[in-house]
């Protein structure tokens, strides 16, 4: 987990240095109902797996919207970080690969700022 935490930092660092609040709202879009309930088919976690996943996904958003507010970088990557480690927590390897293409997936559709992270 320390490995993840290390690289997505450094990921984060390299990316671009002005504050760019389009490459975190894939947080926000996650915790959106129909957003959250296809990422669970997608992955195919159980309800347990589900519920847990919302929980994070709200947890986050709070974090992100928090964070972009205030124009913090530092509190947005940890709240990159914290979704990450927990959902992490929650699903399989082969799981939590699946939701890391999504989530760069996402960001590079939705943008042109970097949100690279992997394992």
């Amino acid at each position: 987990m320390k490995k993840v935490f290390i690289t997505v930092v450094a990921l984060l660092a390299l990316a671009t240095s002005s504050f760019a609040s389009n490459k975190y709202d894939v947080l926000i879009k996650l915790n959106e109902p129909a957003t959250s309930n296809a990422v669970a088919r997608y992955l195919g976690v159980g309800f347990n797996e589900k519920d847990q996943l919302k929980s994070i996904f709200s947890i986050s958003e709070a974090k992100i919207k928090r964070a972009l507010e205030t124009k913090d970088e530092k509190a947005a990557e940890k709240a990159l970080i914290f979704n990450l480690a927990n959902v992490k927590a929650v699903l399989s390897q082969e799981q939590y690969q699946k939701y890391l293409t999504l989530l760069n997936v996402t960001a590079h559709n939705n943008s042109s700022a970097n949100l690279m992270v992997k394992e």
